[in-house]
């Protein structure tokens, strides 16, 4: 319950001093994924029976914006940051794998930078921790932010874009990162 923790920041705000000042700007209610078992956002959002199929198919986004509408929408606690789902596609097993989908299916199954990028219009984040090729143009790279640019202007929203350039990776190869932070998925296309 988030009430007695932004009660207890109110509190310790509310005793700063002047040679200590102290604001209360609000708790971020972002949604991130674990690592865990069971921890998939992407995972829990296609248990929804509005979802057909995976992932970034049809109700994807319907069910990514009603989530985001409840975190910004608790009562009684003041919101700041993100404050939406998040889906940083190498710290989401669900995400990772539908990401490897992409050397192995149809186009129709394979989770695209696009597909995260249409999603995010009506989440947290816009597009996180997506490996791509390591011999990624500027102006590919350009491209890119210039989308994530245009829907977080358009929306009024902060979208950020951590991509993760792969060293000698090449799009629909596996990456190999030995990390407990991240897991591995195919380098995506850009």
């Amino acid at each position: 319950e988030l009430l007695p923790i932004q009660e207890l920041c109110l509190k310790f705000a509310n005793t700063a001093t002047a040679e200590y000042p102290v604001e209360y700007l609000g708790i971020d209610t972002s949604l991130n994924p674990s690592l865990d078992e069971g921890g998939s956002v992407a995972h829990a959002i296609e248990c929804l029976e509005e979802v057909r199929g995976d992932f970034g198919g049809t109700g994807s986004l319907a069910a990514a914006a009603a989530i985001t509408t409840s975190l910004q929408s608790m009562p009684d606690i003041l919101i700041t940051g993100y404050s939406g789902l998040m889906l940083p596609v190498l710290e989401d097993e669900r995400l990772a794998e539908l990401g490897n989908m992409g050397s192995s299916s149809g186009d129709g199954d394979r989770l695209t930078i696009q597909k995260l990028l249409c999603i995010s219009s009506v989440c947290g984040v816009g597009i996180d921790t997506v490996p791509i090729p390591g011999d990624v143009s500027e102006g590919a790279l350009v491209s890119l932010l210039l989308d994530v640019a245009a829907l977080a202007g358009r929306w009024n929203k902060p979208l950020s874009c951590r991509v993760f350039p792969v060293p000698g990776g090449i799009a629909g190869e596996k990456t190999t990162f030995d990390s407990p932070y991240m897991c591995n998925s195919c380098i995506f296309e850009l």
